[in-house]
């Protein structure tokens, strides 16, 4: 419900300060706990503020919103906890330039006061849920419903910006502070009223610093963020960075693929595609751009493997960046950046063309060795070739197959009949070879 001051509830006032605030489970040792709502909100993001909000002993909740949107996910149970949580809780778009837009908006909307930070924007409220299309979900009981389906139905597919001098987006901000800790300091002597319940903040204490009187903050401040792990997967909540990580993860594959490498490269690889995964999980995808992407990687690869500029380059260096800016359906709220697509894009060219053949030309190549020379000498089989595996070529690693698909044990002798790119062809010698 909406903040009353102290006069206007008069008596109700009066007798919860006869009470006690100790009455409510607060003392003034209870500090205010600062939760950190940032980036897309998805399930994760859900079950991490109902979490937070179960804190206990709490004089007040501040949620620190600066997210574009909710692009999966079920908000119900994250605005129950706001409304349901044991101690006030205080939504504050901040600092500038955050925003609160979609399920982010309807997140602030549910708090027992509503503030931002001058400069910032509220707005695009409709779908509430990118990947599920939601629309708006119910508003906190007690806003006046005719000004907030106007002010709903204005900001569906627009913005508005937090103004100091008219400051009120009717349902969503009830007030302006340009910092958290002028919030909080702020915050003192509000009286909240929600149900039966009365809590009067005491935010706030005088203190003398170099002979002047101050205003401080009177409880210590807390702050919550999710966990490591989270954050870490999280890094692919956004389309650019799910895109960046996507291509990651292809680009070191081929590097392991083609450089016989360890080890190492496949498990860069791996984590790169389980950040890229998240984002996939999470994301409003648009699969024809993902699958643009897929096939303009694999276009280069085939290009660098037959060491031949062509169609396959100008295609896939298209598609790539193109799969890129359609890899999730985010606009308005949060398109992806353009910058971080080209640049991720022309990564992928450089490292495919670049990069990879001198890795793997440094790998593989000895001095006094020709591609002619190689044809007919023998080598060792390393890795079991069914059909495609390692082999030693005077104690140089190379990747190879065998000529026939045939299946050639470790240890081996091998005769090499040819090569494909940079990958040998290789026939067995003996009874096997026939």
């Amino acid at each position: 419900m909406r903040v009353f001051r102290l006069l206007p509830i008069g008596l109700l006032v009066v007798a919860a300060a006869v009470s006690g605030s100790s009455a409510l489970g607060q003392s003034g040792e209870d500090p205010i706990v600062v939760v950190d709502v940032t980036d897309p909100i998805d399930q994760t993001i859900v079950d991490y503020v109902v979490a937070s909000l179960k804190t206990h002993p709490v004089h007040a909740f501040i949620l620190k919103v600066d997210s574009p949107g909710a692009s999966s996910g079920d908000l119900a149970p994250m605005f129950d906890a706001v409304m349901g949580a044991e101690a006030p809780v205080v939504a504050w778009i901040g600092p500038s330039p955050a925003v609160a837009y979609g399920g982010a908006a309807y997140l602030v909307n549910h708090a027992d006061v509503r503030s931002a930070a001058p400069g910032t924007k509220v707005g695009f409220l409709s779908p509430a849920v990118l990947r599920s299309g939601a629309e708006s979900p119910s508003m906190r009981p007690g806003d006046d419903p005719g000004l907030v389906v106007a002010t709903v139905d204005v900001l569906a597919h627009a913005t508005a910006t937090v103004d100091v001098d008219d400051p009120v987006v009717a349902g969503f901000v009830d007030r302006v502070d340009p910092a958290l800790g002028q919030l909080i300091v702020g915050l003192d002597g509000e009286t909240i009223v929600r149900d039966d319940r009365v809590f009067v903040l005491d935010t706030a204490a005088t203190s003398v610093v170099d002979g002047r009187e101050v205003t401080v903050a009177a409880r210590p401040v807390r702050f919550m963020k999710p966990g490591w792990l989270d954050r870490f997967v999280r890094l692919g909540a956004r389309p650019d960075t799910a895109f960046l990580f996507f291509v990651f993860a292809m680009a070191f594959a081929a590097f392991e693929f083609y450089a016989a490498g360890s080890g190492l490269m496949a498990a860069v690889s791996g984590l790169s595609m389980i950040v890229a995964g998240y984002g996939l999980a999470t994301l409003p995808v648009f699969w024809p751009g993902v699958a643009m992407v897929i096939v303009g990687f694999g276009l280069l690869v085939w290009a660098f493997n037959q060491h031949r500029l062509g169609w396959r380059v100008v295609v896939g260096g298209i598609m790539v960046p193109v799969g890129g800016l359609l890899f999730a359906s985010t606009r308005p709220g949060y398109p992806p950046a353009v910058w971080l697509v080209a640049v991720s894009s022309l990564a992928a060219g450089v490292f495919t063309w670049y990069a990879l053949t001198t890795v793997v030309r440094g790998r593989f190549a000895t001095p006094t060795v020709g591609r002619e020379e190689l044809v007919g000498r023998r080598c060792v089989v390393v890795d079991t070739l069914d059909p495609t595996g390692i082999v030693l070529v005077d104690g140089t690693r190379w990747r190879a197959t065998a000529d026939r698909g045939i299946r050639i044990e470790a240890g081996a002798p091998a005769e090499i009949v040819g090569l494909s790119g940079l990958v040998l062809d290789i026939d067995p010698i003996g009874p096997m070879g026939g």
